[in-house]
């Protein structure tokens, strides 16, 4: 079984799912695909809302989806935590990871130069024993142009994570399969908003792709690394 490591499927919580029943339809185009193991991380922005009432929101969202999960989905509960100073106002983090680990699912601006602040941030969520995820490589451009700052990263042990929809045009396609096959990119996730955003159905063809052009070792790593996270 797969694993999808980002989405937004709790419907009426972001700008994802606009109700159970499409996130329903969502999960089943999932399922299809043996994805049965999915990870709901909603959007948190630390800027504009309290990690309460973020919680509360989250927690009515879930109590909408769960009663009408198949018996064959595993779930884990998480955020996709746009990270900002704010965010270092609370004591714990602990209920924006994922499940009961202790890895947390982080966003920067898109435009983020991923500087000596920007590490200094990983080191804080590091230093409350927290291990730092940070989520679609693909779309932060100094990340995709400067080998040296991904390797960085991993230097420090960040886990990456990437979009299966990523995979479009000969060059960033290129470019994420050679991060894949040094190592660099460890989880993928469908972040699927809707049908067509995030489409679920390029999961299995993304994994497939990855296992012709890198091999299954590859596609391996992807699997225990998603394993290790969700906590089985």
């Amino acid at each position: 079984m797969y694993y999808d490591m980002h989405s937004h499927i709790l419907p009426e919580m972001d700008d994802g799912s606009k109700s159970v029943e499409m996130s329903l339809e969502i999960i089943d185009k999932l399922r299809a695909q043996d994805v049965k193991n999915i990870c709901f991380t909603p959007h948190y922005y630390t800027n504009e809302e309290s990690m309460r009432t973020f919680l509360n929101r989250r927690k009515e969202s879930i109590s909408k989806l769960i009663p009408h999960l198949p018996d064959d989905i595993n779930y884990r509960v998480g955020a996709e935590v746009y990270v900002t100073d704010y965010l270092f106002n609370n004591d714990s983090l602990s209920e924006i990871c994922y499940g009961n680990s202790k890895y947390i699912l982080c966003e920067f601006s898109f435009g983020s130069h991923f500087s000596d602040r920007t590490f200094e941030q990983f080191y804080k969520l590091k230093a409350k024993g927290l291990k730092p995820v940070l989520t679609h490589i693909e779309r932060y451009r100094h990340l995709m142009d400067d080998e040296g700052l991904v390797e960085d990263l991993c230097d420090e042990d960040i886990i990456i994570q990437t979009n299966v929809g990523a995979f479009k045009g000969f060059s960033q396609k290129r470019r994420l399969l050679k991060y894949i096959k040094r190592g660099y990119i460890d989880i993928v996730g469908t972040d699927c908003h809707n049908l067509e955003r995030g489409n679920p159905d390029e999961y299995l063809p993304t994994i497939e792709l990855i296992r012709n052009k890198c091999g299954q070792e590859y596609v391996d790593h992807i699997i225990n690394t998603s394993r290790e996270i969700f906590g089985e």
